[in-house]
């Protein structure tokens, strides 16, 4: 292995247990994320004294200005190659390099008591820049550590059971925590928060030790693609940013991408304002809930990187949709009738209905950050380079800036109803648009990315023949001795016609005529 950590084995074979025990380090670190999107919201309002309107757009603003950031990330991390610093530790760990740090400072200002207003703005749009160079790496890599559809399968599963041992399961010793430390002090949440601030920022550290990367050549040596572009740097930044929607199947994807974030935004916004103001149940259900549907979501896991890899991304994608929709449903039924139900078997009804949407929802999420994986390929054979990283770029921005508009609309919403900041109960009209917000506005998103899922040709078969594309004009042959098959199936993932794609286009430098 190189000292940068760039990898040494087939792209075709195994991926080494080493290399994707470095990978699971980076969803594992999402243990700070968790606490943040659980957390942050209540916390302010309840603690800080906020009022929900100043919170929701601190929430908005920071996030925005997170997302502005992710296109430079991407953009940075494709191109570090062309620096000493790159080469030295490899253009994604010399990226974690540098947001790992700044990732715990900021992460750990949000929970410090007693600060200005503006102080919480400013570190919290510092916090969200700097998350966004992790999120950025930890999205490149499924797609850049191996072309071997199955074992891109295995590593989507490692990064969602890595992520939900860090985002769901060590949350169950929440339950423990608020029972040594109290849950109605702020210093309780601001010792969790510190605890799970060192936790993640120890497997990031471990993850940038020992994950491995694709080795410097023409195809990871993007600078070259640009440099003599006059909107190479901060203008080039927007251009790969706007040009790579123009690839087929990348637009597409974004649409079942954006409804599957979408809905679990909302989800895991409003979740413990469902608990604690609907079902009337304690915070202590939030850990637990969450901490039971990860046990059983191992198995889930294991059973959908099966059925993803027989059936592809898409079918999968539509199943875990309709299971999400059930368990949406059940939630909905039980937030009307709570009041005939007990507390103990409400907060049983509550852990089973969460463990069946867990079961929809890893569906959902394993299918589509397979078929992310994919896509790569596809802007390669336009491109003729690896962009990673810009794609991983892009989906963090769209993402947050999403995010933050759910955000906005929910701060907005429950304001408009009279949410009472601090209260332990809420005026009615707020109570409905909480459950209206946590079950109906949900099923409407996995409705549509169904839909939208149905539009996406990729699959497995046509996959192989990029990938053969892509190997044989590498090697040097010449793009007239295509096949008819692998044209067509090349012009239709990507929307551009055959002789304009390898690099015969402006898609990387916008001063190339097409």
């Amino acid at each position: 292995m190189s000292g940068n950590n760039t990898m040494s084995y087939d792209l075709t074979g195994k991926v080494p247990l080493l290399a994707k025990f470095g990978f699971a380090m980076l969803p594992l670190s999402w243990v700070m994320q968790t606490m943040v999107i659980t957390w942050q919201m209540f916390y302010f309002t309840t603690f800080v004294k906020m009022s929900v309107m100043l919170v929701t757009l601190m929430l908005t603003v920071g996030k925005v200005v997170g997302a502005v950031a992710t296109p430079f990330w991407g953009y940075l991390s494709d191109r570090l190659y062309r620096t000493a610093f790159g080469r030295r530790f490899g253009r994604r760990r010399a990226v974690l390099l540098l947001s790992i740090p700044l990732n715990f400072i900021f992460y750990m200002g949000l929970w410090i008591m007693g600060l200005p207003t503006w102080v919480y703005f400013a570190v919290n749009i510092l916090y969200w820049a700097s998350w966004a160079g992790i999120t950025t790496v930890q999205y490149a890599l499924p797609a850049e550590m191996t072309e071997n559809t199955t074992q891109r399968a295995q590593i989507v599963g490692i990064n969602q059971i890595a992520g939900a041992i860090g985002g769901t399961a060590l949350s169950m010793l929440n339950i423990w925590l608020f029972t040594i430390w109290g849950k109605d002090d702020w210093h309780a949440y601001f010792q969790i928060a510190l605890l799970w601030g060192i936790v993640g920022t120890v497997v990031l550290f471990i993850g940038f030790l020992t994950v491995q990367e694709r080795p410097y050549d023409a195809s990871t040596d993007v600078a070259a693609a640009d440099s003599d572009s006059k909107g190479a740097g901060f203008l080039g930044v927007f251009w790969n940013f706007i040009s790579a929607m123009r690839v087929k199947s990348y637009r597409v994807y974004l649409g079942m991408y954006l409804c599957e974030q979408t809905f679990r935004a909302i989800r895991g916004t409003i979740n413990t304002y469902f608990v604690i103001f609907v079902l009337l149940l304690d915070p202590q259900t939030v850990s637990l809930g969450t901490g039971v549907g990860f046990i059983f979501g191992m198995a889930f896991v294991a059973m959908w990187i099966w059925l993803t890899a027989k059936l592809d991304g898409m079918r999968t994608f539509r199943l875990g949709g309709y299971a999400c929709i059930a368990a949406f449903s059940c939630m909905l039924a039980l937030g009307i009738f709570h009041a005939s139900v007990p507390s103990g078997l409400r907060s049983t009804l509550f852990v089973v209905f969460l463990i069946f949407m867990n079961f929809g929802i890893s569906g959902v999420v394993n299918a589509t950050q397979f078929v992310f994986t994919l896509v790569p390929d596809v802007d390669e054979i336009v491109t003729a380079k690896r962009r990673e990283g810009q794609y991983a770029g892009i989906n963090s921005t769209l993402d947050v800036i999403f995010t933050a508009l759910e955000t906005l609309i929910i701060g907005i919403v429950l304001s408009w109803t009279g949410f009472v900041e601090g209260a332990t109960t809420q005026p009615a009209a707020t109570v409905d648009w909480i459950m209206i917000l946590y079950t109906i506005v949900p099923i409407v998103f996995v409705i549509l990315g169904n839909i939208v899922s149905r539009l996406l040709k990729i699959s497995s078969a046509n996959h192989k023949l990029v990938l053969a594309e892509v190997n044989r004009l590498r090697d040097g042959g010449d793009m007239k001795d295509v096949d008819p098959e692998t044209r067509k199936v090349i012009e239709e993932l990507s929307g551009f016609k055959y002789e304009q794609c390898w690099g015969h286009n402006n898609v990387i430098n916008a001063s190339h005529k097409e």
